[in-house]
């Protein structure tokens, strides 16, 4: 379906696409590790770099195409073991930044 036209006949104006949800989160993600973690972020941004990567994949910018079917699937196995990996590799560097005589709640 087209958009209608405006009364004056032009095109309406497009807005600009949003960056996915999916890398929004991700970048929230990003910015709170670094918050929190400060330079042990080094630890876990390659994780986070394969996330994006893999975001990216599976659903291209602009007019890219989609994987097929097959490979979307392998992207998101992918996808999932990397952030299962990231979740652990977060927590042991929480742990490491934690301070000692503070209990977790």
């Amino acid at each position: 379906m087209r958009p209608f036209p405006t009364r004056d006949g032009r095109a309406p104006a497009t807005a600009p696409k949003a960056p996915p949800k999916a890398l929004a989160l991700l970048d929230a993600l990003e910015q709170q590790v670094g918050a929190e973690l400060g330079s042990l972020r080094e630890g876990v941004q390659p994780l986070l770099d394969s996330v994006r990567e893999g975001l990216v994949a599976l659903d291209p910018p602009g007019d890219g195409m989609l994987p097929s079917p097959p490979e979307q699937e392998k992207l998101r196995a992918k996808l999932t073991a990397t952030l299962e990996e990231a979740e652990d590799v977060l927590e042991a560097l929480q742990l490491a930044v934690k301070p000692a005589g503070r209990s977790g709640g």
